[in-house]
């Protein structure tokens, strides 16, 4: 079942790709090179109901694997959703699952609840799901922050994650932004019981 819904997802998302856009990313990263994200795909019908699928890639300028997928989308009104199946060299493969709800938009302010859910399946035979939660919040200057809590059943591993970003600079056609970012993540029981990661950073990001 679970290879039968793979196919299904990888075909839709293939017919999505005929007459479809190219769009995707560059961002600086702090531990060398840039991160670049790269996708095909099609949207069907307006901002408020729509549905999509294509494919995408992504990876680093300085090499280090590569992963690869297809997903498909969906949104009606306030409310959407999403699948997803991908696979990294040399690491294995992920078929994810999310719904998403938006709580308040106006025209500065923008807030989102999520759940999602994800099984992954190493290449050297482990398998494990991870399910979780969270909030995102986005202004319409750049500037976001986000609250992310999930569980890793197998190894009995929970983890917080606060990240937040403020926009420092943005380009006239809005596609290339510098970004101060940041955030600490918190592991609570598993094989990394009581780690806590912090990170902050300056990014420079383009959107193409």
């Amino acid at each position: 079942m679970f290879s039968k819904s793979i196919g299904i997802i990888v075909v839709l998302a293939t017919l999505a790709v005929v007459n479809a856009q190219f769009g995707g990313s560059i961002t600086s990263n702090s531990r060398g090179g840039a991160d670049v994200f790269a996708r095909l795909g099609h949207q069907f019908g307006d901002s408020k109901r729509n549905v999509g699928g294509g494919v995408f890639a992504s990876g680093n300028t300085l090499g280090g694997p590569v992963t690869r997928g297809a997903f498909l989308s969906g949104n009606a009104d306030r409310f959407g959703g999403s699948l997803s199946h991908s696979r990294t060299d040399n690491f294995g493969s992920t078929f994810s699952q999310k719904l998403n709800a938006n709580l308040f938009q106006n025209d500065k302010h923008k807030l989102d609840a999520n759940a999602f859910h994800s099984r992954t399946n190493l290449d050297n035979g482990f398998k494990f799901n991870t399910v979780g939660g969270g909030l995102d919040y986005n202004h319409a200057n750049g500037h976001g922050a986000s609250v992310t809590a999930s569980r890793i059943p197998q190894l009995n591993m929970n983890t917080v994650d606060v990240t937040g970003k403020a926009n420092l600079w943005k380009s006239a056609d809005r596609a290339t932004s510098l970004d101060l970012t940041g955030g600490v993540s918190k592991n609570f029981g598993g094989p990394l019981d009581g780690q806590t990661n912090k990170h902050i950073g300056v990014g420079l990001s383009h959107d193409f």
